[in-house]
């Protein structure tokens, strides 16, 4: 890496910043945590989103529930964080689809939609 990195992309490594360590821990990488065979949503990022969902204004909550949905689909599709998150929203009175994956907006029906 150290000799590939400035030939081929021209940028080199800070050894005060650059830590070896196995593969098997992943790559902690914009609130994901990236392994090769999988990845995962930090715990902590789940819980900041949890934590703004419950105290956003209630306008806000149809656009910023989609988009933490998206988030979690994309970096781990697990039911139990979506499930999380569609608790919160819930609680605040928001209708969430069957499969977790989609806030409705008000005056939206959640039946027959898919």
């Amino acid at each position: 890496m150290r000799a590939w990195l400035p030939e081929q992309l021209h940028v080199r490594l800070n050894d005060r910043k650059t830590i070896i360590q196995p593969v098997d821990r992943g790559v902690d990488f914009v609130g994901q945590v990236i392994k090769p065979w999988r990845r995962t949503i930090r715990r902590r990022t789940l819980a900041v989103a949890a934590s703004r969902l419950a105290c956003m204004p209630h306008e806000q909550l149809h656009q910023a529930g989609n988009s933490y949905f998206g988030l979690v689909t994309q970096a781990t599709a697990s039911h139990q964080d979506c499930a999380r998150l569609a608790n919160v929203l819930r609680g605040r009175g928001k209708a969430v689809r069957g499969d977790l994956r989609k806030v409705y907006a008000s005056g939206q029906r959640s039946e027959n939609r898919g």
